[in-house]
């Protein structure tokens, strides 16, 4: 199982209320369909271990919706944990919509109410600075994915992008992935592809690792999408 040395998600800790152990361990599940990516995040304390589901979305998306509402207890019960959603919005109003709660059963009686943690341009800062990059590079991908369409955009990936220079490969190849997943087919895409070109991994990914680029968003033959397989 891979795990992703100082890729501790601390925006999710935040948006819980915890506070965030230095030294928890993350680690890479398979990935599950209608999720970008699935972690298992291990803290030092008995009992606080759980899975955090990402998924990064740019526009309200219905279906996308009720597939969460079958994934998240899918990954329950594979797991026999705690299972957050982190949806990741570029888009504000996208946020409002990913915020839910998505329910199932009759109006007057949900069975099942589904509450997502979102990140998005109104509860996280950019990190447009290296060195703020650099000790936080979970923070910083996130935020680079939730100021994509913003005006900063370019500088948080490039902070990014040069934080990761001195990552261990293992959360570098993450990072790359994660962000070509997220942003696919969009200028904050192109920009993330130019400025990490020349320190792709090789080979194929660990399992449980994004593909890159974001599913739907970008047609799968193209020749910049074979170049992006092989990242």
């Amino acid at each position: 199982m891979l795990t992703l040395p100082r890729f501790i998600p601390t925006p999710v800790f935040r948006l819980l209320g915890l506070a965030c152990p230095p030294d928890a361990v993350v680690q890479v599940l398979p990935g599950a369909a209608g999720l970008d990516s699935v972690l298992r995040v291990v803290p030092p304390s008995p009992g606080r271990t759980f899975v955090l589901a990402l998924d990064v979305r740019g526009r309200r998306d219905p279906e996308r919706a009720r597939g969460w509402t079958v994934h998240l207890p899918e990954l329950r019960e594979r797991y026999a944990l705690p299972t957050v959603l982190l949806a990741v919005c570029a888009d504000r109003s996208a946020a409002t919509w990913a915020a839910g709660p998505f329910t199932t059963g009759l109006g007057c009686w949900p069975t099942l109410s589904l509450r997502p943690l979102v990140l998005s341009p109104a509860n996280t800062p950019p990190v447009t600075a290296v060195g703020a990059a650099h000790a936080d590079l979970a923070g910083a991908a996130f935020a680079a994915l939730a100021h994509a369409r913003g005006s900063r955009a370019r500088t948080g990936l490039t902070a990014l992008a040069e934080a990761l220079r001195t990552a261990a490969p293992e959360t570098r190849a993450y990072c790359v992935s994660l962000l070509e997943t997220g942003l696919g087919d969009t200028l904050a895409g192109a920009t993330w592809h130019r400025l990490t070109a020349a320190r792709r991994p090789l080979g194929e990914l660990p399992e449980g690792m994004p593909d890159g680029p974001a599913r739907g968003t970008c047609p799968r033959d193209s020749p910049d999408e074979l170049d992006l397989k092989r990242a």
